[in-house]
């Protein structure tokens, strides 16, 4: 039995790249929109080394790790040996500002800590004094005679309330006349008393003592006296 033919294949023509058609080309247009804008930003680039450091601000571990450090740092036989020095060494300033504001009372105190006291003044030039405290002295008794001419005898009696022993004040004396006005004043040393340098403690001491009068003698009515600390 013959064989039949085969069927005819269409023809396919070859177009040469030359002869190609070419594809339009795409135009780039500007676009100045916000949304653009925010799209195109580029990112800003992140430093590794950064990241390690907020990585390790955020780890909590690292925190307890400089806290037990710091613990430890406190803890060390040297560092408390430096602490306890430097607060002994404060302690010690401490009580010589004491010892020296205080001087005289502490020396009036206790007798035997004085010449201890005196030793600390020398360096320092400081001095050793009775302490005044002249709400403790009163003024017991007194009286005011006129003697001969323009001369008075002024007599008083001082009276410590103190534990310790006080220096002693000086006197002010005011001469008054009938109506209280004041005439003539005039300051009385512990010098001027022949006074000694110290009221006993709770002991008293009194004296008499000559007062000229050379103006207003006459008219001369009452007196005052006052204790003081010049």
């Amino acid at each position: 039995m013959p064989t039949p033919p085969a069927p005819a294949l269409p023809s396919v023509d070859f177009v040469s790249k030359d002869v190609a058609p070419e594809a339009p080309a795409m135009e780039l247009v500007k676009d100045d929109s916000h949304a653009a804008i925010l799209q195109a930003r580029p990112r800003p680039a992140v430093d590794d080394d950064d990241d390690e450091a907020d990585n390790q601000a955020s780890d909590p571990e690292v925190s307890f790790v400089v806290a037990a450090r710091r613990k430890a740092f406190w803890r060390k036989p040297v560092v408390r040996m430096v602490l306890w020095l430097g607060f002994i060494v404060s302690l010690l300033g401490l009580a010589l500002q004491i010892a020296v504001q205080e001087r005289d009372r502490i020396a009036a105190l206790d007798v035997r800590i004085r010449p201890w006291l005196v030793k600390l003044c020398e360096p320092l030039r400081c001095e050793l004094a009775p302490v005044r405290q002249i709400a403790d002295v009163v003024i017991d008794s007194s009286s005011f005679n006129k003697a001969r001419g323009d001369s008075y005898q002024l007599a008083l009696t001082m009276k410590s309330t103190a534990t310790i022993p006080l220096a002693m004040p000086a006197v002010e004396l005011t001469l008054t006349d009938a109506q209280d006005q004041a005439v003539l004043r005039r300051v009385l040393l512990p010098t001027d008393m022949a006074a000694p340098a110290e009221l006993p403690a709770k002991g008293e001491w009194g004296t008499s003592v000559s007062v000229l009068v050379t103006t207003g003698g006459a008219r001369v009515a009452g007196y005052r006296l006052l204790a003081f600390y010049p």
